[in-house]
């Protein structure tokens, strides 16, 4: 298969702290009881609904304009990853209000992306009880205050949208069909929403479910969800992340006369273990992830890929809780200032030394 040239609309849709910083300062210095935001979830829990709502907004409109899409033209990019949030047409908790009018962002960035002649790849990166625990899938969990000023996630991480996971017995205790169905229902709305759109090449239900996501459990959610685009929009490609296993195991999941329009995403990051010493030891095992490929009965895209080979990126394991040792000296640079209009952006205090609530990690670069 030839190949395609793609990027992300990272932190747009879907906040991450490390992408977009600025947007969290506003909780830097907070307390416990003042609370904080670490990622959408609890982004609009502390704003609010009308407040987070203008807020986001003004991030929407900011983050992302038609002169960015033109320049990712300009350089020949064919295909955009949009992360979304199964809120996008279906708010719930603390979104409700508070994400008003991201449908019509979405629309504009697939109407958008037509005018330029770039593909959109409609990834649900967050979905309700988070399919791995992270800030990027709308909600990190656990989260846990210590003390005013501490607070611990990454020791009782979980994901508990396919079900509720026991740190105790490093299990599911069991499966969330509730759950399940509504991440299929969300893609049933996306197709209802945007499946005939000329913009829209591919859709993929959920991004990183975790490594101890239930496999069977997740083949059949992806192969409902298949037989739905299949029977809705047959013409949209279908996109399976592969839970972080690379492997030929997933060649199982559809027969070998029935795997069209499949595509198998991988993340291929080489930031987090230790330092390689050579650009050519980095090249090398890009080079073997490559070839791996070959292995895989369907095609496969490197949804998410960067040339970063450190961890250094300011509150790249969350909100002042980096999770990785460094495995480079990092270089110390200003922090970012908003990008934001005044009435929304925030700043922080710039000569105090540090600023909390930290992390149990310690490592809040």
């Amino acid at each position: 298969a030839a190949a395609i040239v793609g990027t992300n609309i990272g932190g747009w849709q879907v906040l991450e702290p490390w992408i977009t910083p600025s947007l969290f300062y506003r909780f830097l210095g907070n307390t416990q009881n003042e609370g904080i935001g670490i990622d959408q979830y609890t982004f609009c829990e502390q704003l609010g609904p009308e407040w987070g709502n203008q807020v986001l907004r003004d991030h929407w409109d900011n983050w992302v304009r038609e002169s960015d899409i033109k320049g990712l033209a300009d350089r020949g990019v064919e295909i955009v990853r949009l992360p979304i949030g199964d809120w996008t047409l279906k708010p719930y908790g603390p979104y409700v209000g508070c994400t008003d009018g991201a449908a019509d962002k979405v629309q504009w960035l697939l109407d958008t992306a037509e005018k330029y002649n770039i593909k959109v790849l409609l990834d649900v990166h967050a979905l309700k009880g988070s399919q791995n625990g992270f800030d990027n899938s709308g909600q990190a969990l656990n989260f846990e205050w210590i003390d005013d000023n501490n607070f611990h996630h990454w020791e009782i991480q979980a994901a508990n949208w396919i079900g509720d996971w026991n740190n105790w017995t490093w299990s599911y205790d069991n499966i969330n069909q509730d759950n399940i169905d509504w991440a299929y229902d969300n893609v049933d709305k996306i197709l209802d929403r945007w499946g005939s759109h000329p913009a829209l090449y591919a859709i993929e239900p959920v991004n990183e479910p975790w490594w101890n996501t239930p496999r069977d459990t997740l083949v059949k959610f992806y192969q409902d969800v298949r037989a739905l685009i299949q029977e809705k929009a047959p013409e949209v490609t279908f996109v399976f992340h592969n839970a972080f296993d690379y492997s030929t195991s997933w060649n199982s999941m559809f027969a070998d006369d029935d795997h069209d329009k499949v595509v198998m995403d991988h993340h291929f990051y080489q930031a987090w273990g230790a330092d390689k010493g050579t650009a050519q030891a980095y090249c090398d095992d890009y080079n073997y992830g490559l070839s791996a490929a070959n292995d895989i009965k369907y095609d496969v895209w490197i949804g998410e890929w960067s040339l970063a080979l450190d961890t250094c990126a300011m509150w790249l394991g969350g909100f002042n809780d980096n999770n990785s040792d460094l495995v480079n000296e990092c270089e110390m640079v200003d922090c970012p200032f908003t990008y934001m209009p005044e009435a929304t952006g925030t700043d922080f205090d710039r000569t105090v030394a540090e600023l909390g609530p930290f992390g149990s990690n310690k490592r809040s670069i």
